[in-house]
């Protein structure tokens, strides 16, 4: 009895050194991956603020319409930047949740209510019949963040010409409620689906891609899951599963 408690022990402590390792083999990979994502803009605006140095020092005719280029460039560099810093940020200090009792009736007509005056958006919302409370546990800010990025890539899979149609279901089962949300846009090719809940994985030309981590890490923190199917070309839907709580009374 005694050798098989140390066996145990010994077991324990190896799963623990070895999620340790993974835990940390995993933020050096996303730490090489910010630094490789920060430096990409640094060379173009170094080379930016050269060439403009030196038409200032020959005095070129075209000098206003250079510097309003390089302005326009140095912007979308700062910005796009500031996207990867933000999310790298939003990843790695994720505030414990402060959960409660959160009834989907209300809550996403809310959080659709944000995108109600953006131009070539169209959301459709379609709930259950009936009044009965649609009640999760959960916190409120983390949901709230869940199904903004989820209507933000939603959006951002159409061309920035185009009407996006976006239609968002919510559905009682027995044990758990399901809140989907489907585009018409670009689709995911079927190549890259395996990879879309990885950190830094993304299909965008801007940002890291952490969103979608992001939101598989917090509702699984909720006992939740998250699913999607995409066909390339014609768009995706994401399915956001959460058990029922019991409503208050």
């Amino acid at each position: 009895m005694r050798e098989y408690n140390r066996m145990i022990d010994e077991l324990a402590v190896s799963a623990d050194l070895l999620a340790r390792s993974e835990r940390e083999t995993a933020w050096r990979e996303m730490a090489r991956q910010v630094a490789h994502e920060i430096k990409n803009p640094l060379t173009p605006m170094k080379l930016s603020v050269q060439y403009l140095e030196k038409a200032w020092k020959e005095n070129v005719p075209d000098w206003d319409e250079r510097l309003e280029r390089f302005s326009k460039t140095m912007i979308e560099q700062i910005d796009n930047m500031a996207v990867i810093a933000k999310e790298f940020s939003d990843f790695a200090q994720m505030p414990a949740g402060k959960n409660g009792h959160i009834n989907l009736r209300e809550f996403i007509p809310e959080v659709l209510g944000m995108y109600k005056d953006f131009e070539k958006v169209d959301i459709d919302l379609q709930m259950p019949e009936g009044e009965e409370p649609m009640q999760v546990y959960a916190d409120r800010n983390q949901l709230l963040r869940v199904f903004n990025n989820l209507i933000k890539n939603a959006i951002q899979s159409y061309d920035k010409h185009e009407q996006a149609r976006i239609r968002v279901d919510c559905e009682s089962g027995e044990q758990d409620y399901h809140i989907s949300v489907t585009d018409y846009g670009s689709g995911i090719p079927e190549k890259l689906q395996r990879e879309i809940f990885t950190p830094y994985f993304t299909t965008k030309a801007k940002g890291m891609g952490l969103g979608l981590s992001m939101v598989k890490s917090i509702i699984e923190s909720f006992n939740g899951n998250v699913s999607f199917t995409s066909r390339e070309g014609e768009g995706s839907t994401f399915v956001v599963s959460l058990p029922r709580s019991q409503p208050r009374q």
